[in-house]
Parts: structure tokens; sequence; C-alpha cells
């Protein structure tokens, strides 16, 4: 098929060849449908070749080929901005350059276009590369899309995310002025604004005017400010009333009947929140990510550093043997936002811009379609720009995700308190559990005085990833300070729920999106202490069963939450757990797919583990050569290595199923492989 394609041989016998190839085995569905919009381009019919394209697309979100058919089957049926963000991609990632004909009066949207596909998936509202025209031509440096709509392609929904900023009791211009001072510049993006809490908030622009219409119940709108100072007349029976807008900062109004609002600028509005509960929904729904928490060392200190936490799941449930697919965030929350793997959501390459298919429906989108008013608290961010927080009417974030909790949990109390009348869906993403390199991050308080010198020394030790962390008294006391931190600080709201909501008028769930591997020596990527992550639940429709050892996985927390609120999860990789009514799990599957290292995989049963490796590197697009693996297989309770045929070949025969995705088949896009001669070195 690649020495036809290369010949421009897109004949008759192609096809036979095609149909061959499809026929073969059906994971060269995606790599068949490339093949056939290049065929379909090859005779000019680019509508046909698009829609096959798009098919590929689908599945495969990472691939130059694909990237350079799109660019062309969108530039000829005049969608010049679609066209604008495949080329983008190409010129980053594989370096091709943009070659593309903007007309003038399309250029804005181009830009946002080709800033999109030159950036990456994670940190809104940075812009990685913001790509603007200037006396010098079309340029591209970092910025942060502030003071403006974060930019959409292909979606027609009337309220889009705009980058706000975050004010909360304090003078209401200063920060909109302070962000005004910053987005556009270079080394401010660079350290995303020093950390700055961003609200991207979701709005329509109203114009100067409109109209608010009261039907049964009272409604909250919120309105950002265009310009420092923006003054707002409010007309309704009862009379009129003005007040004053922050640059760029929210503010909510209530509106007991129907209201003008009208302004000599322009008015950005959100959708109208509606004050009534619903006997169909809880009153308060919540999911807290502790990130980075590693369960097993909260076993292993016989559950002494989270006395709250434990007093309260008693009385709901507490999964005891939980797992996370991934090692660290970026993959880890798509996957638990969406119920799917790494490989199935194609959220797994943080380098690489794109978004979550259209049909993948979100937890936030499942309780939006419910009915909650949805609201991301506190987070880093990650899931801003790749569609896994899309659910979401408002998100304050921090791009680097360093609030501390404590701020997290009067931020969730303050907005139980304010929409008490409404039904609220509520996520809060604290890090106070999670390690960074002592190299370049401040320690905690108490860690900085109660360890002497050389505890805390890093002569010997190289910078290194999280995941990468050694074993060492300085990780150790930092991370112990945090989970203690966490239980104490979180024990605030666990009071208020109890005081203020009956058990089945609230949800409450609490999960880490990995662990840690800094509490072992083993040196495996997808260590126990890496992978053992929280998972506990109590209120709506959950048992009261406490401490459970059933195996579940993360992508289980979906169709959890689906099970106790009323929604759908029957197209997602998860598993229902036995005690919520499912069934129990066989095993529990742990994943790194992280360009250029090689696939790993984990399988963890109640008895054994099975340690999996591609002897090469996994590429962008998320694929490897599985002809041959690495694998080893031991018990889970004494670690002893474990040589029986009959529990290899089942390993073996799981791992066929869990890989079909990933595996090439020994095979690869050519121009892929030249692109990146360092990562297909020869096999060890």
């Amino acid at each position: 098929m690649l020495d036809y394609a290369a010949g421009n041989k897109y004949d008759d016998d192609f096809l036979q060849l095609l149909i061959e190839f499809w026929q073969l085995l059906p994971e060269n569905e995606t790599e068949g449908n490339i093949f056939y919009a290049m065929y379909a381009k090859a005779h000019g019919n680019y509508e046909v070749a698009l829609e096959y394209a798009l098919k590929a697309y689908a599945k495969r979100k990472i691939n130059w080929t694909l990237w350079c058919l799109l660019r062309d089957c969108y530039y000829a049926s005049g969608n010049i901005e679609m066209a604008a963000l495949f080329a983008a991609k190409a010129d980053k990632l594989y370096n091709e350059p943009v070659n593309l004909d903007i007309p003038q009066d399309r250029l804005d949207k181009a830009l946002n276009a080709l800033s999109l596909g030159m950036g990456r998936g994670i940190y809104a509202p940075v812009a990685y590369t913001r790509m603007r025209i200037t006396s010098q031509g079309m340029t591209g440096d970092r910025a942060i899309f502030a003071g403006e709509f974060l930019p959409t392609l292909g979606t027609d929904d009337e309220y889009h995310l705009f980058s706000a900023a975050y004010v909360e009791t304090e003078l209401q211009d200063d920060k909109g002025k302070l962000l005004s001072f910053m987005k556009d510049s270079p080394e401010m993006s660079f350290i995303s604004g020093g950390d700055f809490t961003y609200d991207l908030i979701k709005l329509a622009d109203r114009g100067n005017s409109f109209q608010v219409d009261i039907e049964d119940v009272p409604v909250v709108i919120g309105l950002v400010g265009s310009e420092e100072h923006q003054q707002v007349d409010f007309s309704c029976k009862q009379g009129t009333a003005t007040t004053y807008l922050g640059l760029w900062a929210n503010s909510f109004f209530r509106c007991e009947e129907t209201t003008e609002v009208s302004s000599t600028k322009p008015l950005l509005c959100t959708a109208p929140i509606r004050l009534q509960h619903s006997p169909k929904r809880c009153k308060a729904v919540i999911n807290v990510l502790l990130d980075g928490l590693c369960w097993r060392a909260v076993q292993e200190r016989d559950y002494e550093l989270v006395p709250n936490l434990m007093e309260f799941f008693r009385q709901g449930i507490i999964f005891n043997n939980h797992y996370s697919v991934s090692e660290y965030t970026y993959p880890s929350l798509a996957t638990i936002e969406t119920g799917l793997y790494p490989q199935h959501s194609q959220i797994f390459n943080d380098k690489v811009y794109h978004t979550l298919n259209r049909e993948v429906k979100t937890i936030s989108e499942r309780m939006h379609d419910l009915g909650y008013y949805c609201v991301n608290i506190m987070g880093d961010s990650a899931g801003g720009y790749n569609g896994t927080m899309r659910g979401y009417d408002r998100m304050i974030v921090n791009c680097c995700g360093g609030t501390p909790l404590y701020v997290g949990i009067e931020r969730i109390i303050n907005h139980l308190e304010a929409f008490s009348e409404t039904d609220q869906f509520i996520f809060l993403h604290a890090s106070d559990t999670h390690l960074w390199s002592a190299h370049n991050y401040q320690l905690p308080l108490a860690t900085q005085v109660k360890l002497d010198l050389q505890q805390r020394s890093l002569r010997d030790e190289k910078e290194n990833t999280s995941v990468h962390l050694q074993q060492r008294d300085i990780y150790r006391h930092w991370n112990e300070q945090g989970i203690k931190n966490c239980d104490t600080n979180i024990a605030r709201l666990l009071a208020y729920l109890k005081q203020n909501y009956a058990e089945d008028e609230y949800l409450l769930t609490l999960y880490s999106d990995h662990g840690s591997p800094i509490y072992g020596n083993s040196g495996y990527l997808l260590s126990e202490h890496q992978n053992s992550a929280a998972f506990m639940m109590r209120g709506h429709n959950v048992p009261q069963l406490g401490l459970v050892e059933e195996l579940t996985s993360a992508v289980d927390l979906y169709p959890a939450i689906g099970a106790c609120l009323g929604f759908e999860f029957d197209k997602v990789d998860g598993n229902l757990p036995e005690v919520l009514g499912g069934q129990k799990r066989d095993y529990t599957v742990s994943m790194s797919m992280y360009p250029p290292s090689p696939y790993t995989i984990c399988l963890r049963t109640e008895e054994y583990e099975c340690q999996a490796a591609s002897y090469g590197c996994i590429d962008e697009d998320g694929r490897a050569d599985l002809t041959e693996m690495k694998m080893d297989i031991y018990r889970r309770d004494n670690g002893a290595k474990v040589e029986s045929s009959s529990i290899k070949d089942y390993f073996m025969y799981i791992l066929q199923q869990e890989c079909k995705e990933i595996d090439n088949n020994g095979t690869q896009w050519p121009d892929m492989k030249a692109a990146r001669p360092e990562w297909f070195e020869q096999k060890e």
C-alpha cells in the first residue's frame, strides 16, 4: 500500500489491495480509511476524501499523513480555519511549513486556528505560540488568551469560554488591569502569569442591551466587564438600578422578574442560572481530586494520616484496592472524566492540541444535561483545551494548580451558600499531595524546618519529573505533611455537609489520579505506589459499607457516579463496581503512553501483577511495535516471580485484547518514523 502511494498509483490494483488490507485485521480500519482518503483525494473527490479522513481522525488524532489530508480537504472545501489548524499541527510536530493562501477577511479566525495548532493541550488560557501579523510578517510567540473568548473551531454553541480574571471581594478592576499588562508578555506567559488565577466562564456577547426573561422562578446571570468601571443599567417593573463591572471580572446579579439590561459597552453574559431544586437531582454533588495521593502509603501508615476522611467515608464506601490508569495527571484526568482508556479518548499526548470527539460525553456534560449548575471551583486547567472539562459553566483555574486546598474548601462552601436555591455540581482539583522536584519547588514550611541540611541536600540528586523521584526523607516528609494538611482542611467541608444536608441530598466523591513512587524502591514506572490511588464515596444512593477490597480502576469512577445519579454509562471502558450493583472486575489496567518512552502496561488481578513493555518507544500517535514485549509476572502478596505457563498464557491473552489499538503490528508511517530517527533505534 505504501509503495503504491509513494508512486502515486491510485488505480484499481490499489483498491483491491485496500480491500485485502481492511479484511486482514480489524485494527487496520484507521489506516485503511487514511489510504482510501488518499485515493479519493488523488482522483479529485475532496468530499469523499474528507469523509474518510474524518473517520480516521475520530480514532487517531495524531498522524502526519492524516493531518495533511485534512488540511488539503478543508482548504478545498473553503474551510480556511480548519485547514489552518491542521497545517499548524504538521508544522509544529513535523516541521512542515504552513503554506496557505488566507483571505484578509478570514485572517483573524485563521490566526486563532494557527495558534491552537501550534500550541499544546494543556494550561488554558496560555497560548504556547500566539500567531499574529506584524510588520515582519506572520510571527508567533508565547502569550495568554485574556480578555477574549478562547478560540473554538467546529462548534456552534451559544456560550463559549471567555478568559477573565478571578476577582473575589477585592477592587474590581485591579486583576483585569494586571492581566492586561501581562497577557502579551512571553516571559509572563512562560510562567503562566506567576500562577495567576483565571476565571474561564461561558459567556455570550449580547451587544449593548438584552432582556432577561423570567417565567416561573428567579434566575441569576453573570456579567463580565469589557472595560474598567463599566456602567450597567437594569430596568424592570419594580424600577431601575445601576451598578458597575470590573475589567474582565465576573459579577452575578439576581433577577426576580423580566429585566432589561443595557450598557454603552458590550455586555458579556452567562446563561441564566435557574434558582430551583428538582426532586430528581441532589442539591449538591461534589467531586474532589487530591492530585497524587498515594493510597498504599496511607494504608501502610494504618490510615493515621487521614482520620477525618476515614471517619466520614466509613459511612459510605472506601475502595481500598483502587488503581489509576496513567502515571501522571494529564491523561489520568481525561480517563476519569470520560471513563475511557487513553487510546480511546486519544488524550495522552499534551504536546499536541486536539479535542475529544463530540459524541464522548464527559461527567460534567452529563451533569449539565441533568440540569446541574456546573462549576470547576479550583483546578490546574489541564482540561481547558482538550474538552475534558467542557461541561462546566465556569472554571476557576491556575495553570500550575498551586492554590492550596483550604482556599478551595472556602470557595466550595461560599458557592454552596450563594447558590443554595439551585442544584450544584462542583469539582475541586487540589495539588497539596502532589510532589515535584525539590530543585525548583518551594518546600512546605514544616519540611523546611524539621529536616536537617543533609536530609535536604540536592548535591547527589538530579532534577527529575515527579514520576521518577527518589525515595528520600525530604519527599516522604513533604508528602505526608500534604496528606495530613488535606485531611485537616477537608474536615471543614465534611462537617458542613453533615450539618446542612440530609444523606440523600448530596453526593461527595473523593479520589486521586495517581500515587507517588517515593514510598518504594522498585524503579518500575507503574509500581504499586505509583498507581495506588484513593477512591471513596458517600451520600445519595451510596451504601454504607466502609472499607471494601473489590478491585477498581480510575475508569470506574464514571459508571459509579452515573449509577448513583442516574446518567448513562454504557459507552465507557469503566466497570460498575459490584458494591454499587455491578460486577467485580477480573483485573485492572495501568499504562504509560508517554512518547518517546516505551509503551508500558501493568495488569493487576487479586493475586498477580503482570508487568509488560514494548522494546521500542511509543510514537507521538500513541502506537508502538508490540510484535514482541517484555513480560514478567509476580505474586502481589510476596513479590515472588511467577513462571507458570498457564498464568503467562492467561495474561498474554489479556494483553492482546487490551493493546489492540496500541499495536502498530510492526509497521509505521515512514514519514513519521523518519522524522524521529532517534526514537526508532535498534531493539535492545
